[in-house]
């Protein structure tokens, strides 16, 4: 069981990982803004949850979706590296679990309804975390926080079709907890990084 009453056992399926995005978003919206590590928790899960939703649609219907999924993974990997940048995170081990690939043919209603929890949670996520920035007691939570509700923004954008021209281009040396591994080429745990 996570943190926000979801079983990672009943994540075995595509459809869940939508259906549990919207609670937690629900209970996002519920957490106070001067609670930095609660409100880390839910965006690094709903962060999770919201990659494997992407990935589901744009695997369903890849026509539509493909191109704005992997716009919104550049946004993903920098809210990922932002969210392990907070002071809230040196007390957390943060790690992503791997998304479940479609056994089946899924349509393009389907996938719209996976792409609107998407949305529906960016932008509970941005008001949150930039609660939580104006909130936080430390520089780390507040530059941190007020950075991921610019990106959680950004994320929304990308799968709105607004930014049609994101690349993901790593120059760094260490591993991002992030992407040490993409999904459909394993599910090697990734370790954080501090």
């Amino acid at each position: 069981m996570n943190n926000h009453g979801v079983s990672d056992a009943a994540l075995t399926a595509p459809d869940e990982h939508s259906r549990a995005l919207t609670r937690l978003m629900t209970s996002l919206a519920d957490i106070s803004p001067s609670a930095p590590l609660p409100v880390l928790r839910a965006a690094w899960d709903g962060l999770g949850l919201a990659r494997a939703c992407g990935l589901a649609a744009a695997t369903a219907v890849p026509a539509e979706w493909d191109s704005r999924q992997r716009n919104a993974e550049t946004v993903e990997y920098l809210l990922a590296r932002e969210l392990t940048r907070t002071d809230a995170a040196n007390s957390l081990t943060l790690v992503l679990q791997p998304a479940t690939r479609l056994s089946e043919t899924r349509g393009t209603v389907w996938a719209a309804t996976m792409i609107q929890s998407i949305l529906d949670f960016t932008r509970t996520a941005e008001t949150v975390a930039g609660a939580t920035a104006d909130a936080a007691t430390e520089w780390d939570d507040q530059r941190s926080f007020r950075a991921c509700a610019s990106l959680f923004d950004e994320l929304g954008a990308c799968w709105r079709g607004e930014r049609p021209s994101y690349q993901l281009r790593i120059t760094g040396t260490s591993a991002s907890p992030w992407w040490e591994v993409h999904p459909s080429r394993g599910s090697e745990q990734p370790r954080r990084r501090r």
